[in-house]
């Protein structure tokens, strides 16, 4: 039998292409340490009881994803933590603070990851730290907030965070004050339109058609030299999407894929 190792079963569960149920989950945990199904749902439910991970509800179907009810580092410098537990952040990292709710946006899902993992390398890996660092961004679709957020603590001065679904603005504002950025982000219950608006950073975690229909108004409020992070597409949608916001003016600077979606950071050409 090999030996259990925590990590090896979490890397199992971020590692997974789809959702897994509980079922599934115990099945790869037996197959992964050469354990009785019995013997996997033991360490399972230890997993649970230690916070490492929690079961979810969705669509009719109890699956198992990565718990926040602690602290969970998703990039080299963000982590993702409820508004009442204690940091265990370094000097050098970020805490944001996210509330269970139902917006998109906890940090389970893929894109979620990739759009921190590329506002990581943007302020802390490319030496781009300095143009940013004062300037104003965009949010478009923000969800429970944590894009805003995390530009905000990385260092921009002001967020703009459009968002169409009531209950996720609510859960938003929520996020906002437990973070203590009332000052810094305005959380806004409508579309994003091309307003006079100059921005350093914008953010769009969304899908592949919506991207392409707002390319315009993203052109229109992004300084030259601005930078772009976009996500919610699937891996065999990026070359499209790499075409159409390259023919508009924009360099690539970046690109990513985890579990067949993408994200590209992307910078507006003088």
């Amino acid at each position: 039998m090999i030996p259990f190792n925590r990590n090896r079963a979490l890397d199992i569960l971020n590692n997974a292409t789809a959702r897994l149920t509980a079922r599934a989950y115990i099945r790869e945990i037996g197959r992964e340490f050469a354990l009785t199904p019995f013997q996997a749902k033991k360490e399972l439910k230890s997993l649970v009881d230690n916070q490492d991970v929690a079961y979810q509800d969705l669509y009719g179907s109890t699956y198992v994803m990565e718990s926040f009810s602690k602290p969970v580092r998703i990039t080299d410098r963000f982590f993702i933590l409820p508004p009442d537990i204690e940091s265990i952040a370094g000097p050098n990292d970020i805490d944001i603070r996210i509330s269970v709710g139902i917006s998109f946006g906890s940090g389970h899902h893929p894109t979620t990851r990739l759009c921190l993992t590329a506002l990581d390398r943007l302020f802390f890996s490319t030496g781009l730290s300095n143009h940013l660092q004062g300037g104003k961004a965009g949010d478009i679709g923000t969800g429970s907030g944590v894009l805003a957020m995390a530009a905000c603590l990385a260092g921009m001065a002001r967020c703009m965070a459009w968002e169409t679904d009531p209950n996720a603005v609510s859960e938003a504002c929520r996020n906002v004050t437990a973070n203590g950025l009332e000052d810094k982000i305005n959380v806004i219950h409508g579309i994003m339109t091309a307003q006079d608006l100059r921005l350093s950073l914008v953010m769009a975690n969304l899908r592949f058609p919506t991207l392409k229909q707002i390319a315009p108004d993203i052109y229109s409020i992004l300084v030259p030299g601005g930078h772009l992070i976009l996500s919610g597409v699937r891996a065999w949608e990026m070359d499209n999407l790499k075409t159409h916001y390259s023919a508009m003016g924009f360099s690539i600077d970046w690109e990513r894929e985890e579990k067949q979606w993408g994200a590209l950071i992307l910078t507006k050409k003088p």
